[in-house]
């Protein structure tokens, strides 16, 4: 009787490694699954910029709340300024505005024109770089809010921008 008893206590050979191997396998899956969620969230947080934060560090407190309008322009096609070469120039221009105003759709034709005088006075060299075409892009909203009045343009979105 002590020898069934005895028997009956002692544990089966294959009993304890299987656990192991499921804990070792379940371990290793929840570390997995860690670190997906870690890349999920830093990937989150490094490319989805929160539109909600009340301390902005590029010091546009305030402006975020704003309502803004973008507009669509007619295409631009010009003659670049280059001497002794025929260059042209075609871009289509988005410009944001601080809200609706009835004012740029008043003034569109004196927008136009100072667009196309600052587009016709450029250089090939001048805006082939993105650099360039930066500072054209200054230009332009420089040029619109000396026109506008009430209204100020906030920036310009080139939609379109092929030099031949």
């Amino acid at each position: 009787m002590d020898k069934k008893m005895d028997k009956a206590k002692e544990p089966a050979p294959d009993t304890p490694k299987k656990p192991k191997k499921s804990f070792k396998l379940l371990l290793i899956g929840g570390a997995g699954l860690v670190v997906l969620l870690l890349i999920g969230g830093g990937s989150y947080f490094l490319f989805v910029k929160p539109s909600s934060s009340p301390d902005s560090s590029d010091g546009k407190k305030g402006k975020e709340n704003v309502a803004t309008a973008i507009h669509k322009m007619d295409p631009f096609l010009v003659n670049l300024a280059d001497p002794g070469q025929l260059r042209y120039l075609k871009v289509t221009l988005h410009v944001e505005t601080p809200a609706k105003s009835e004012e740029y759709e008043k003034r569109l034709p004196q927008i136009r024109d100072s667009v196309l005088s600052t587009l016709s006075s450029k250089l090939f060299k001048d805006i082939l770089t993105s650099e360039g075409k930066n500072v054209l892009r200054e230009e332009i909203k420089e040029k619109m809010n000396q026109v506008l009045v009430e209204t100020k343009v906030r920036n310009i979105y080139f939609t379109e921008f092929v030099i031949q």
